[in-house]
């Protein structure tokens, strides 16, 4: 391909990937009040929520092998139909039960991320990964702090299931865009077997960057996916406030997105991660003791730089782990190992919600935020 029909693709990606996240994340501020307006428990709203993880966790690694053997484009227009049609079913989803299911079906969609991010990365230079991965989330967060901004706003104002039904107009949209962009010429010369996908999975920088990411995802669904629309409802936010203090942080992750790359280029990648998790930690720490929320949104502004600051390290550093030819399985085994975290966040703190109060869901994450500082103090994390 020309550099011109590269740069015209990596336009259409990044546009189909912005839809991608939209139709998954424009009703993620109201889905817990959802949930619960249909009869949910705080123990039954974590199941909800963590019920997005369960396909990635399982299909994530499949999807990345199936893409490095056959190409990532047609896993990637297929997960954006499957959120299509996850979000109509969550629309007319009559009971909590139905909600799980259908948020199920979203998150098998969510794990094509592993196809979009690759054939978004194989249109770069081999040299330039972490450039196209400062790009692609930079586009993943920016969509995510729309989406949510917009979503609260349109319960608020349009009523909740508009979100839902409006998110699978948009992921039917990006699928017609990905059908335009063909698949960049798969690298020769490497041939697919099972030691492969062995020797993925016991690469150790991947295998010690993928558990530190689980912390970072049990607490993102824990509290930011999580309890903090609960708790934020609870303090006197209407719907469009908890999209607020849900944007704020999202705002605040693209900042951090975009200091990755400036400050590992600084200071060590260690260092880095370290920021982050502090800048996480303190938020936490602080949030189970304002009633303010105006102050809760001013935390949650910090907890987001530090999500997206970690966030943007550790996919470039799973990213780089592995040659270009087999890079999907890469970033699915990456992905499908965080998405563990996805699924224990919201699913140990709805039990812990009803059992000890929101509050100690804020504590208990805090404590997993200190872990995944620890992992990444035990060896230097390799420069990117």
């Amino acid at each position: 391909m020309s550099a011109k029909s590269n740069t015209r693709y990596i336009v259409t990606v990044a546009v189909a990937t912005y839809f991608f996240w939209s139709s998954l994340y424009l009703y993620v501020p109201v889905l817990p009040l959802h949930a619960r307006e249909l009869g949910a428990s705080l123990e039954m709203i974590g199941y909800v929520v963590a019920s997005y993880a369960i396909g990635q966790l399982l299909l994530r690694i499949p999807i990345g092998v199936g893409s490095d053997i056959i190409g990532r484009r047609p896993f990637a227009i297929m997960a954006l139909v499957l959120s299509g049609i996850g979000g109509i079913w969550l629309a007319i989803s009559p009971d909590p039960w139905s909600l799980f299911a259908a948020r199920s079906l979203t998150g098998v969609a969510a794990a094509g991320w592993v196809a979009i991010s690759v054939l978004f990365a194989s249109y770069y230079p081999s040299g330039s990964t972490s450039k196209a991965m400062a790009v692609i989330m930079s586009v993943n967060t920016i969509s995510l702090v729309s989406s949510t901004f917009i979503g609260g706003l349109m319960a608020d104002y349009i009523g909740t299931l508009s979100t839902f039904y409006i998110a699978a107009a948009i992921a039917f949209g990006g699928a017609a865009l990905l059908v335009t962009a063909p698949e960049p010429k798969m690298p020769s010369g490497v041939k697919y077997s099972y030691s492969t996908l062995l020797r993925v999975l016991s690469n150790r920088t991947l295998l010690r960057v993928s558990v530190i990411a689980i912390t970072l995802q049990f607490v993102t669904f824990a509290v930011n996916f999580g309890f903090l629309p609960v708790h934020s409802e609870n303090l006197g936010a209407s719907k469009s406030e908890v999209g607020y203090i849900t944007t704020a942080g999202l705002l605040a992750a693209v900042i951090g997105t975009w200091a990755a790359a400036w400050l590992t280029g600084r200071s060590t990648t260690t260092v880095t991660i370290l920021i982050a998790a502090m800048a996480t930690l303190l938020s936490l720490i602080v949030m189970t003791m304002t009633t303010d929320l105006v102050t809760l949104g001013a935390l949650q502004t910090l907890n987001g730089f530090g999500r997206g600051l970690m966030n943007t390290v550790l996919i470039s550093l799973a990213l780089a782990s592995a040659p270009s030819a087999i890079r999907a399985t890469a970033m699915g085994s990456y992905q499908a190992l965080y998405a563990i975290g996805m699924l224990m966040g919201p699913a140990v703190s709805g039990p812990v919600a009803d059992a000890f109060g929101i509050e100690m869901v804020f504590w208990v994450s805090a404590g997993i935020t200190v872990f995944g500082a620890l992992l990444a103090l035990t060896k230097p994390l390799p420069k990117q």
